[in-house]
């Protein structure tokens, strides 16, 4: 399925790519990176759209090649790795692997029965009960709460608003 795309996050100052991603759905605004998002969402390009996973990360690979990476001394993009789906950890070094050490490993609360976090913190055990909230406060707190919930309708806005259109590929 050609569901797959390729973005990049510009700098506010001179408009170069500071980090270039492959992605689906709502990842270019996700803030699940290791680089910060741009509060300016004119500053996410879509650089290629329509592309099948394959397609994706063979261009999200060229762009970063072709922009360079600053960690390597080569280039302006902040990624820390070469791209593509299942990148050997960073610049080719393999990743450890956890999943025996996961497998083996002793769980805290094995064999005892688990706290009831849910239940302790409920009516007077709570460290607020009985505490009244200032309206001031209560203010703050709905502002903080409308202004969320504005960027979150913002960011379920369909992202082919602000992509360029399709090219066909050769």
């Amino acid at each position: 399925m050609n569901i797959y795309y390729v973005y990049a996050y510009l700098r506010s100052s001179n408009n170069t790519p500071y980090y270039i991603g492959k992605g689906k759905d709502k990842r270019a605004f996700s803030k699940q990176h290791s680089v910060s998002v741009p509060k300016d969402i004119s500053k996410i390009v879509f650089l290629e759209t329509n592309l099948t996973e394959i397609g994706a990360c063979a261009l999200e690979r060229r762009y970063i090649r072709w922009y360079g990476r600053k960690d390597l001394n080569n280039g302006i993009l902040l990624n820390r790795t070469d791209g593509g789906d299942g990148t050997p950890g960073k610049h080719g070094i393999k990743r450890p692997d956890f999943s025996n050490y996961n497998k083996t490993r002793k769980h805290p609360f094995q064999n005892k029965s688990r706290p009831d976090h849910s239940s302790k913190m409920t009516g007077s055990g709570n460290p607020n009960y009985g505490k009244k909230t200032s309206s001031e406060k209560s203010a703050k707190i709905s502002e903080s709460l409308k202004l969320y919930h504005l960027k979150k309708k913002l960011s379920s806005i369909d992202s082919t608003l602000t992509a360029p259109a399709n090219h066909d590929k050769c």
